[in-house]
């Protein structure tokens, strides 16, 4: 009795690593040949052009005609570099996202003394954001009589500029 039962243990131990062996050898195949169909049929790869120093519209016909989507923009003026840097490998189809120079510093204008609709234009059409301030003083209505940040500073285009404007006397009728 014990030898049939001996048997019949041993029989079980021989299938469980005859089906261990089995299924392990089908696994390495599938794997195998999943990683040889993925390295056969992987997605066309392309070089990231440089497009350093370009022009934005410039770039974006270089990153499309290399077969790359053109992302984020991030800034003004020239492409300085691009997210993923050139001369990367990446998919075809990839999006890359470019990064330019600071926008350019604009200087504020002397508008002291002009009409506050002409004052209002030009800072505007500059590229600045104009806040209006208004005080009643002696002399003439709606001229600018001053204006912040002073003459002369540098700022990026939309940032603000304030503009003191005369509402005339107190008083006057």
């Amino acid at each position: 009795m014990r030898s049939a039962q001996v048997e019949k243990n041993a029989s079980k131990v021989l299938k469980a690593i005859f089906g261990f062996i089995l299924f392990f050898l089908i696994g390495s195949l599938l794997g195998t040949f999943v990683f040889l169909i993925f390295f056969w049929f992987r997605p066309a790869q392309v070089i990231v052009p440089d497009v350093a120093g370009m022009s934005v519209d410039r770039a974006k016909q270089i990153l499309q005609n290399a077969g790359l989507k053109v992302g984020q923009i991030h800034g003004e003026g020239l492409v300085q570099f691009t997210v993923p840097q050139e001369k990367s490998r990446v998919r075809k189809g990839r999006t890359v996202n470019l990064f330019c120079e600071e926008p350019r510093k604009l200087t504020v204008p002397n508008l002291v003394g002009a009409p506050r609709e002409t004052a209002e234009v030009i800072l505007q059409s500059m590229g600045f954001k104009v806040r209006i301030a208004q005080m009643p003083f002696k002399g003439a209505d709606g001229r600018v009589m001053g204006i912040y940040p002073p003459v002369g500073t540098e700022l990026k285009k939309g940032e603000e500029v304030s503009i003191l404007i005369d509402v005339g006397e107190r008083g006057r009728d």
